[in-house]
């Protein structure tokens, strides 16, 4: 059983779009990107977050200091999806974020 306290949440951050669907499959924690620099700091400090999936064109253009915030998240770790993403990229946060690598 997990403890109500040490229980994480996926939050999704970027546009109206983007977040839909995640918010269909039931991630209440959605987030819009305007303000994306402001937000994704102040969600990078949260507790109760364990995954942060934003978008990678916001996370691209974003300012250096934020970019290098979030690659030195752990916790949450920070998630870039795009049309494009390499699965490569991605199996790399995965392994980030748990620890081990499931390939």
């Amino acid at each position: 059983m997990v403890d109500s306290e040490t229980k994480k949440e996926i939050a999704v951050i970027g546009s109206e779009e983007f977040t839909l669907g995640f918010r269909l499959a039931g991630i209440k924690k959605t987030f819009e990107s305007e303000n994306f620099e402001q937000k994704i700091e102040e969600l990078l400090k949260r507790n109760d977050i364990g995954i942060l999936v934003a978008e990678e064109q916001d996370i691209q253009t974003s300012s250096k200091k934020t970019r290098q915030n979030i690659e030195k998240s752990v916790e949450p770790v920070v998630m870039g999806l795009s049309e494009d993403a390499e699965s490569e990229r991605l199996q790399e946060k995965i392994k980030k974020a748990i620890g081990a690598d499931i390939t």
